[in-house]
């Protein structure tokens, strides 16, 4: 079959000329490991050497050296850049004015080194923009296409060819993980090194690999994404395509940056990550071991129907190993018929175990495994299997691979995963099956979470089109007015009353609020509200208001409401002499209902985070509570509740009546809705949150609003 080249990016990854900036004789040099590499891998197309000494050179590796590009009447499709950063302006001027379409800039020195470095960078950059010149880098160590071939890197080796893509922002890893997976067997379609992303990011090399035939998964190291939205918007379409796992490094600073709210206190350093790539379909891997245990499913294996698995084992120690590993990954054991059992107990002996993990026990010999296998595969009930094998005495290991080749043959519709756990003895087996296309694993767990990626990505593949983001009445206008005059007397914090107002623009329940400046206004407003009321101090410099004596409940007159106006305000004041604002919101007492907290949380990459879980005083000690990426869709609010713990309360329990679920989904996309609106909410917080019994509804009855400085 005719070589596809990608459709985006294509001259980089497929060029038809190339040009080596900074090219050397001088072997422990990178110009000379990149243009080394060009000539040994097999490049179809025209290769130039550049360097100012082109006179004393002549030929490198057996290629013309030119003084510099301007001598080259061919058009070049990728310059691959190997001089001192400090020459690179006047470079990509020529590059641009050449109308060269990509430069692979593997020159440190730039944003990485400092202040002087990133204007630097900044500088090549906005050059290129100029001419439409794209930048891979700068300080990396090169692009690979195995199927092009290209090499335009220094590393040590070139990759052998295979059907996953793996792009690093690390390029000392991609080193390592090349020399690695040589001697493992796992083969590339490509590697890239991201390196600062000064222009090309992963949200581009992700898009763009999507298109390419060769590829079958991507892989990513990255310690941060560039473009949250445009990462999401990219992942969500190439996700249903093929499988993007993603090992990601260093720490969101959401969390840190979270000073007040109880939103930012609960949001872990990584959790933003977790919830975009949970919105976006990418699966992520712990470590790199998974990473690249995850990267052999899916360039061998189909994808399952489901999570049935059979497990077929000669021990049971491993056996139950991969069973617990199963279960802690959504993988289901299949049930074994009873007509699958009886054809076991025709060659298996009667101390075998027939259920699920199937153990043929030490003596099993590899026509035991063949035909166990075989009958699993065929059964409409099992989706895949996980194959285990310990060398004991009679152990066919070598026959007992052949035979799993064999099978696989057969049935290529359901993967095999399998687990040999030896080593010398094994060594030979094990790796016929790599040759021949089947993963295989030193240790039951690894193996379980290979196969259980296959199933995630079959749940991620098959998940429903985008739904469209609810549109609910609401009052942006009255919102913008509020901001407006919060922003114009300089402050952050939105006032109690100011942030009631912004919920009831967007339709979320609160209970009737007023705000009193005065002992007499306060008296008078809890008359028209109504007995019994709740009187809590408001000031943007004070937030947590039980900590200071700043809240009172259950006021039934009015003598006792002015009498507490006072009191409240003593003892801000003794708390926070320098605030400039101090009054009391006075609101109806509502009754008690089960307590929720929801809020909203800014994060610099992706956006607004939405957050539900359980309120009251136990809020922090629990931490029960869980994530969505705004805007959210109906399904996946839902989805947000029914990951908490309370969510079981709230559908009622041991007679309890059910609670408002319908109110409290309908509350978490009007949060979604007011944070994309007003993207610049830095905290949302509504704690304490009642949910009253079904058909009820809620109230929010505390509401803090932080707006980005």
């Amino acid at each position: 079959m005719a070589i596809l080249a990608l459709k985006k990016l294509d001259k980089l990854f497929h060029p038809d000329s190339v040009a080596i900036i900074g090219a050397s004789p001088d072997k422990k040099k990178v110009g000379y490991a990149a243009l080394r590499n060009m000539v040994d891998c097999g490049f179809k197309g025209r290769l130039y050497a550049i360097n100012p000494k082109a006179a004393e050179y002549g030929e490198i590796e057996g290629v013309k050296v030119y003084a510099n590009i301007s001598e080259i009447s061919d058009t070049i499709d990728l310059a691959v850049v190997c001089i001192p950063a400090r020459f690179m302006p006047s470079l990509i001027e020529e590059l641009g004015q050449k109308g060269v379409k990509y430069a692979a800039i593997i020159t440190a020195g730039f944003k990485e080194t400092g202040s002087d470095g990133a204007k630097l960078e900044h500088q090549i950059v906005e050059i290129a923009k100029k001419y439409g010149l794209r930048i891979v880098g700068p300080n990396i160590l090169g692009v690979i296409d195995t199927s092009a071939p290209i090499n335009a890197s220094f590393a040590e080796r070139s990759p052998i060819k295979g059907e996953v893509a793996f792009l690093s922002q690390s390029g000392a890893l991609l080193t390592g993980i090349l020399d690695w997976s040589r001697a493992e067997g796992i083969g590339y379609s490509s590697f890239v090194s991201l390196g600062n992303k000064a222009d090309l990011d992963e949200s581009d090399f992700i898009e763009a690999l999507a298109d390419d035939e060769q590829t079958l998964a991507i892989l990513a190291y990255l310690e941060s994404i560039n473009r949250g939205s445009k990462f999401i918007e990219v992942c969500n379409k190439v996700t249903r395509k093929k499988p993007v796992v993603v090992i990601k490094s260093g720490r969101s600073e959401a969390g840190s940056k979270a000073a007040s709210s109880h939103t930012g206190s609960m949001t872990g350093a990584d959790t933003t990550y977790d919830v975009a790539f949970e919105k976006c379909g990418v699966i992520r891997a712990d470590n790199a071991q998974e990473l690249f245990d995850m990267a052999f499913a899916f360039s061998y294996m189909p994808i399952p129907k489901s999570n049935r698995i059979a497990i077929i084992t000669n021990a049971g120690g491993p056996g139950i190993l991969a069973t617990d590993e199963a279960e802690r990954n959504g993988l289901e054991l299949a049930s074994i018929s009873s007509e699958f059992k009886e054809k076991l107990k025709e060659f298996l002996p009667p101390a075998a175990n027939f259920n699920n993990p199937i153990d043929a026990l030490g003596t099993a010999q590899a026509e035991d495994y063949s035909r166990i296998l075989e009958l699993a595969l065929k059964d409409e009930g099992i989706d895949g299997a996980i194959v285990i094998l310990t060398p004991q005495a009679m152990t066919e290991g070598q026959e007992t691979a052949d035979k799993i080749v064999e099978i696989r043959n057969k049935y290529p519709n359901k993967p095999i995963v399998s687990i040999f756990i030896g080593g010398e003895i094994l060594g030979p087996s094990i790796y016929h099956l790599k040759k021949n296309r089947i993963p295989c694993y030193p240790h039951p767990e690894r193996g379980v979470k290979a196969m259980a990626a296959l199933v995630e990505y079959a749940v991620i593949k098959e998940r429903p089109s985008i739904e469209e983001i609810v549109d609910l009445d609401r009052d942006k206008a009255r919102v913008r007015e509020i901001f407006s005059k919060v922003k114009s007397e300089e402050r952050t914090n939105l006032l109690g009353t100011e942030a009631i107002e912004v919920a009831k623009a967007y339709g979320i329940q609160t209970p009737p609020t007023k705000l009193a400046m005065s002992a007499e206004d306060a008296g008078m407003f809890a008359e028209e509200i109504g007995f019994p009321v709740v009187m809590k101090i408001t000031s943007p410099d004070i937030v947590h208001k039980t900590d200071i004596g700043g809240v009172k409940l259950n006021i039934k007159n009015k003598e006792e409401a002015i009498q507490t106006y006072i009191e409240i305000i003593e003892n801000a004041k003794k708390h926070h002499p320098e605030s400039k604002i101090l009054a009391v919101d006075i609101q109806k007492m509502e009754k008690t209902g089960r307590e929720l907290i929801v809020g909203s949380l800014k994060d610099p990459q992706f956006g607004s985070l939405v957050m539900v879980g359980m309120g009251g005083v136990y809020t922090n000690f629990f931490q029960d509570v869980a994530f969505g990426l705004a805007p959210l869709t109906k399904l996946e609010a839902i989805k947000m509740l029914e990951q908490t713990k309370i969510f079981t309360l709230l559908k009622g329990v041991r007679g309890e009546s059910p609670s408002d679920i319908d109110a409290i989904i309908d509350t978490l996309l009007k949060i979604s809705l007011l944070v994309s609106d007003f993207p610049e909410i830095k905290e949302l917080d509504v704690n304490p949150f009642f949910v009253y019994e079904e058909n009820e509804g809620v109230s929010a009855l505390d509401v803090k609003i932080t707006l980005e400085e």
